[in-house]
């Protein structure tokens, strides 16, 4: 879930539930049905070569759409700016430009989108322009579906099932309940070898779904794309094979530091992921401990435990094992530029501590809010992150931006009109606060993470604001395209 503030809201229900001796065994049968025995996947192991695999075709010119995690909000927002890109024309034959997107990779609750998307949308026999410039009728219905799809409320389903199936005091359960509802209701059974199917055809990006492995920290994407595509090599860019600028070795320890970066793949795990089902493995980019997951698997012949859950926690906007496929594509001669449209509604740094200027109470367990914990180490790894990557771009270590260009669109950027003639109706009618473009940028930045929008006008804010953005940085975006 990324960020989450669904703990909160399990947390208000529980304590606010009356309770009486009559229901007291019925609570220690579900304590102890929830706090004994987690599930564990069992997945084969890799005996000939995957059948799931495959490359999109390549181009001098990459396009990808990184999606953030954010519960619902960044699910909701990635299916408005989806949308808005399927009505940005470009091109000598005004293609969509949605329709030249190659690649997908999203985190937590962008993962409910992506996902969707890639199971759910039109194939490529289907245009997504209409002749007179709109969208197909195809498309328009198409999404209409995703964003309501989006806005639904996923919390109410997950906790009855987690209390009427014994589930409820085991996270490792509430991510096999979450797969399940998934499953059952919105994304259907296709496993890794039927998304690759749909990929092979054209019909619909490369997929990539980012987790993260608690055993190591490092990143752990599951996608039909080879192994050989994650794994960039910097140092192979740098002027000698062990040494760089100024003399300075890259020692062992250097490189071993870079190696832990790299996204770690099934194949790299001896792990035949084909059979597995898209949904859990958007539930595994989902868990957020210690209220969902990490999903626990292993591998047939093996010993080991693998955990994984919110692939935030290494990078909450799906941006760098992105970067990293496209650099390798670049780096081998393979593709010439690259362009990663980041969809990014991550739950602003600088709110949480807002609150915190004005939080009186001592922190306890059911007044702390703990996900700022990672939130603070994530904020200044990214900030870290940024000064690396400009420098290595300014020192010529890596591409810069006339070949690898990031266009951020965060929900927080949308320029509002001045006299709010653009704001929705539902906040007309719900928020008489609204009365400044300001106000509406601060109501749009506290939107907490769950997995639910309950307020028709967040809901319209995100979709509305995700569009605004789009063209916002549509001449950005139209300018590197057509160089």
């Amino acid at each position: 879930m990324g960020r989450s503030k669904l703990r909160h809201h399990l947390v208000r229900t529980v304590t606010m539930t009356r309770w009486s001796p009559a229901v007291a065994p019925f609570a220690l049968v579900l304590f102890l049905g929830g706090c004994f025995g987690s599930p564990v996947y069992t997945a084969p192991r890799i005996t000939t070569a995957s059948s799931c695999l495959s490359s999109p075709p390549e181009t001098p010119l990459l396009i990808g759409l990184a999606v953030s995690g954010g519960g619902s909000r960044a699910a909701l927002f990635a299916a408005g700016g989806m949308e808005a890109l399927a009505r940005f024309r470009i091109g000598s034959d005004s293609r969509s430009l949605l329709d030249q997107v190659s690649y997908v990779s999203s985190v937590s609750g962008g993962s409910l989108a992506s996902a969707y998307f890639t199971l759910k949308k039109p194939p490529r026999a289907i245009s997504i322009v209409a002749p007179n410039g709109e969208l197909s009728p195809e498309y328009q219905q198409f999404f209409t579906q995703f964003e309501k799809v989006m806005s639904l409320d996923f919390e109410g389903p997950l906790l009855r099932r987690q209390i009427f199936r014994l589930r409820w005091f085991n996270p490792a359960w509430t991510a096999r309940s979450l797969g399940e509802i998934l499953r059952e209701d919105y994304l259907g059974e296709a496993t890794f070898q039927e998304l690759k199917e749909r990929e092979a055809r054209g019909d619909v990006p490369h997929l990539i779904l980012n987790t993260t492995l608690y055993n190591s920290g490092r990143r752990f994407i599951l996608s039909t794309l080879p192994p050989e595509d994650s794994h960039y090599d910097l140092f192979h860019a740098l002027p000698l094979p062990d040494s760089g600028r100024d003399g300075v070795v890259i020692n062992d320890a250097l490189r071993a530091r870079w190696d832990s970066l790299v996204s770690v793949t099934p194949h790299d795990m001896q792990f035949n992921h084909c059979e597995v089902q898209v949904a859990t493995a958007v539930a595994a980019s989902m868990s957020f401990p210690p209220i969902i997951g990490p999903i626990t698997f292993r591998v047939e012949g093996q010993d080991l435990y693998w955990h994984a859950g919110d692939g935030g926690l290494t990078d909450n906007t799906g941006i760098e094992s992105l970067a990293m496929m496209f650099l390798k594509k670049i780096q081998e001669g393979k593709a010439k530029r690259a362009l990663i449209i980041a969809l990014d509604s991550s739950f602003p740094f600088d709110v949480g501590g807002e609150r915190l200027n004005s939080f009186a109470e001592g922190f306890s367990l059911f007044s702390y809010d703990y996900s700022r914990i990672p939130t603070i180490m994530e904020e200044r790894a990214a900030a870290y992150r940024a000064l690396f990557l400009n420098g290595a771009q300014r020192e010529g270590l890596l591409p810069g931006m006339e070949k690898l260009l990031l266009v951020r669109i965060s929900h927080t950027d949308a320029h509002w009109n001045d006299d709010l003639s653009d704001l929705p109706q539902s906040c007309r009618e719900e928020d008489p606060t609204l009365t400044t473009s300001r106000a509406v940028v601060e109501r749009l930045a506290k939107i907490v993470t769950r997995l639910w929008l309950d307020s028709p006008c967040e809901r319209d804010l995100v979709v509305t604001a995700a569009r605004k953005i789009v063209a916002q940085k549509e001449p950005m975006i139209r300018t590197f395209l057509e160089q």
